[in-house]
């Protein structure tokens, strides 16, 4: 007991766990800094003419809204500031001799190993919230402060074009309004589509929601019947239909899963009506069933990719540079994956896991080799 506590909470675990937090915190300033000065390129002229125009300080609008997009910078680029934070880290304890000094007095691998799942456990929680809290509500706040490309994307507003839903038999096309309560113009419905002849088509000026489970109250409608041979419509001043379309399907239309609030992104997951915003959602759980577990994952590789960069206390340039690019891979190929999975390629629960347990698996074998 005492070797695990003096391993996790020991002077050189701590002394590692600073050096971890130094690097990966000097590296996410190095991104965050590419990355506003990125999107400032893009939006500054904007947001100086908004605040001229409102009669606000620059600063004033700047600073929070540098803030909301932070959050949401930090969740996508913080799995790469700790693998390299980590390496460098260990790379620079290294150089200094530490590693080879508390090896040459027994410590192993995996009792190295210790301060790297303190690190984790620490890094692990920022994950999580900033992935199932923090950013739905930075979005959310920015789109309320009205600047920036999310701003432009999901505020609420009725769609210049026209949308189409598949549910089931049925097919709807309409322009829709994103926003709450949510609504459809120019209603176009066609039943039977799976049928040798369509049964019948309804044609509304509006449709709003009726209910929780997908019912749309429809009006100014005309039907036909296509068992009717005179064509003539039959003229309705309203008609309740099963669409099967949620109402969070179309207020949220095209806003990818991880960027909504968890009550919304598990609605999302029950529509059947739209393949892609399901599989956006799925994903979107997942990930963040999964968040608290990815600067681990990738501490521990970059802790253990490091020590192969040294044939004895000789540093081996060229070798440390292809375990930084094999690193940068593995990050990479977790994007990758949720990107598949919310293509609806492949099963959520594979294309977020499949590349975290074979970053773990490739941990374990190295370690096995520095045993």
């Amino acid at each position: 007991m005492a070797k695990v506590w003096i391993a996790l909470f020991g002077r050189a675990a701590r002394r590692a766990v600073l050096d971890y937090i130094k690097l990966v915190a000097l590296i996410m300033l190095i991104l965050l800094a590419i990355a506003w000065t990125i999107d400032l390129a893009r939006n500054f002229n904007a947001i100086r003419a908004g605040a001229a125009r409102d009669g606000e300080a620059l600063l004033g609008v700047l600073l929070p809204y540098l803030g909301y997009r932070t959050a949401d910078m930090v969740v996508r680029m913080f799995p790469m500031a700790v693998f390299f934070g980590v390496y460098i880290a260990e790379l620079l304890r290294r150089f200094r001799l530490e590693s080879v000094i508390l090896i040459s007095a027994g410590a192993s691998p995996r009792r190295m190993i210790g301060a790297v799942l303190v690190f984790a456990v620490l890094g692990g929680a920022l994950q999580q919230w900033l992935e199932q809290t923090g950013r739905p509500r930075a979005v959310e706040a920015q789109v309320a402060l009205g600047y920036g490309s999310y701003a432009g994307r999901f505020r609420a507003h009725w769609t210049n074009h026209h949308v189409w839903f598949l549910a089931g038999d049925t097919t709807i096309r309409a322009q829709i309004y994103r926003g709450s309560p949510p609504e459809m113009r120019d209603v176009l419905v066609f039943t039977g589509v799976q049928q040798p002849q369509l049964e019948k088509v309804y044609a509304a000026g509006r449709a709003e929601p009726a209910g929780l489970q997908g019912d749309w109250r429809l009006l100014d409608v005309k039907a036909w019947n296509a068992a009717d041979q005179t064509g003539e419509p039959e003229i309705l001043d309203n008609i309740l239909l099963p669409l099967n379309i949620l109402p969070e399907q179309v207020a949220y239309s095209s806003i990818p899963g991880f960027y909504l609030p968890d009550a919304i992104v598990h609605r999302l997951k029950l529509v059947t009506s739209d393949i892609g915003a399901r599989a956006g959602a799925e994903i979107a759980i997942w990930k963040r069933y999964t968040a608290w577990a990815l600067p681990g994952t990738f501490a521990i590789l970059a802790a253990l990719l490091a020590q192969f960069g040294f044939s004895g206390r000789q540093p081996r340039i060229p070798r440390m540079i292809a375990m930084a690019a094999f690193g940068y891979i593995a990050v990479v190929s977790v994007k990758v994956f949720w990107e598949i999975g919310e293509m609806a390629a492949i099963p959520a629960w594979f294309a977020v896991n499949a590349s975290i347990i074979s970053v773990l698996l490739i941990s374990a074998y190295l370690l096995r080799r520095l045993s």
